[in-house]
């Protein structure tokens, strides 16, 4: 049993995972809805939320997108897709189907695109001399169908009904109340004499008469999905003019019934989790944007050079905005970063970074920075401050502890936890024990993680932390540089810059409630 594309141990059954918070935090929720719309007719969305049990996962994922990408499998694997997609609308149009003879032509169709499907895939798969344990186990898996001798033989019987169906022909006369079907066709259609009569209903502008293809059917069967009542009976006085392809047709269905293995369809369904996400990245390379394949270690150092915030770079893509992009490594006793420094100085962004990047690591997918290294977590936290709920009526001091709660209660283990301003409405001193209280929590469970806080005295609250500040333009304080250094912290929020630009000083507002009328 081959374990598929995402897991490297197959699991029958796969459990509905719930949305986490983390999705909301980082923006990431954004993400999966773009590569949901790519693929409309998949859960791209489930796929997503499935984040790998293990670490060996994380290696057996990022080894099947290398190839994939370096090999220039994307546009094979898709064309597999297509042919998966086909056979799984044949399939269900051939369960509808209430007339014998078509439901055998659907039950054909399927057949044909999902062998056809399957032998192309191996032989791209062979071009590319894949080498990951994923796509080599795919590879073995497809080439136990292939190398079967019922499926050779299927193969060539597909090939022979083809020939038949193509030379499959009839005609119609009708006169008065009489209908006869026959396979003696006349040198001239009738639309021949229509085109004639009215060449301006059966020509195109440039005077073709391609547009005539349209009324003639490539099969008996290609009328309309379920055939009507009189479409059923010209197909079974047919069948009595050529009982040789439809008799081939019934012993066909009788020995490959069988013959489709869902499985293929799922492993199908998941090979997008890679494709959808190769062709967001290549839109974003072609915008300018670098990404690059993670270094995953089980206990690695956490490093990133030039990582970014792939949501805003995303928006700013249609807004012709610079992408500012960030590097930050944890030393050897490092824990956890304290981020500080001006409001609106990109501290929240550039924590919401780092968290994508870990997402999309462990995820096996290439992560928006130009390197990275990093240790394997078995999971995401995040807490980012929200806004007083009305319909519970607590305040947002209150509604933080209580999102806290569980997290603080919980036996979390080797996690990558992400804080952003935390206790802002808390008088500074109780802000500062708070989060003091809560670092130690998360460090005693051996975790990392980044910290955003308008308190400066955290960088110092316990062992294991290291300070990181949001720098303002050293010559226009009201100007934000969006980039993050290693420095100690000033404490310094520079709100006044804020107050200033976008002019709400107590004179301007003063003068603005005058001209109302106001004041």
């Amino acid at each position: 049993m081959y374990s598929g594309v995402m897991e490297r141990v197959y699991v029958k059954e796969q459990e509905e995972a719930e949305t986490p918070e983390f999705f909301q935090d980082l923006n990431l929720i954004q993400i999966v809805k773009e590569l949901q719309e790519k693929r409309k007719e998949y859960d791209i969305r489930r796929l997503y939320l499935r984040y790998p049990k293990d670490y060996e996962t994380v290696v057996y994922r990022h080894g099947i997108y290398r190839e994939i990408r370096q090999k220039k499998l994307e546009e094979g694997l898709k064309n597999f897709s297509y042919k998966m997609r086909e056979a799984r609308k044949y399939e269900k149009l051939y369960r509808r189907a209430d007339h014998e003879q078509q439901w055998r032509m659907y039950f054909f169709n399927q057949v044909s695109e999902y062998i056809t499907g399957m032998f192309s895939l191996k032989e791209e798969l062979l071009r590319a001399s894949v080498e990951s344990e994923g796509l080599s186990g795919l590879l073995e898996y497809v080439e136990s169908f292939c190398g079967n001798p019922l499926w050779e033989e299927c193969r060539e019987e597909i090939d022979r009904i083809q020939e038949m169906l193509a030379g499959l022909r009839f005609g119609l006369s009708i006169s008065g109340e009489d209908l006869k079907v026959t396979t003696e066709l006349k040198e001239q259609y009738y639309f021949e004499y229509l085109k004639k009569l009215f060449p301006e209903k059966f020509t195109d502008k440039k005077g073709s008469y391609g547009i005539l293809q349209d009324y003639l059917l490539s099969s008996p069967f290609a009328t309309s999905e379920m055939l009507s009542y009189l479409e059923g009976a010209i197909v079974d006085m047919y069948r009595k003019t050529r009982p040789d392809f439809f008799d081939t047709l019934a012993k066909f269905y009788k020995r490959f019934e069988k013959i489709v293995e869902a499985d293929v369809y799922r492993v199908e369904e998941e090979l997008q989790f890679y494709l959808v996400f190769a062709e967001f990245q290549e839109e974003m390379e072609n915008h300018g944007c670098v990404f690059c394949e993670p270094r995953v270690d089980r206990n690695g150092r956490f490093s990133v050079r030039q990582v970014y915030d792939i949501a805003l770079a995303r928006k700013n893509r249609w807004m012709e905005k610079e992408v500012v992009s960030n590097s930050v490594q944890y030393n050897e006793s490092e824990r956890f970063l304290i981020v500080t420094g001006p409001n609106q100085g990109g501290k929240t962004t550039f924590a919401r970074s780092l968290g994508q990047a870990v997402y999309l690591a462990m995820m096996g997918l290439d992560v928006p920075a130009e390197s990275a290294a990093l240790p394997y977590f078995e999971g995401i936290l995040t807490h980012f401050s929200v806004e007083e709920s009305l319909e519970s009526g607590r305040g947002k001091l209150k509604e933080e502890l209580v999102r806290l709660q569980p997290m603080m209660q919980a036996e979390y283990g080797n996690q990558f936890v992400i804080l952003n301003e935390l206790f802002t409405t808390a008088a500074t001193y109780d802000a500062f024990v708070m989060g003091q209280r809560v670092l130690k929590h998360f460090l005693e469970q051996g975790c990392l993680g980044v910290y955003v806080t308008h308190i400066a005295e955290l960088t110092k609250a316990c062992e294991g932390l290291v300070s990181l500040v949001a720098l303002a333009d050293e010559r226009d304080h009201r100007k934000r540089t969006f980039r993050i250094v290693r420095k100690e912290a000033e404490g310094i929020g520079y709100a006044g810059d804020i107050v200033e630009k976008h002019r709400l000083g107590y004179e301007e507002l003063r003068g603005r409630l005058k001209e109302g009328g106001i004041a």
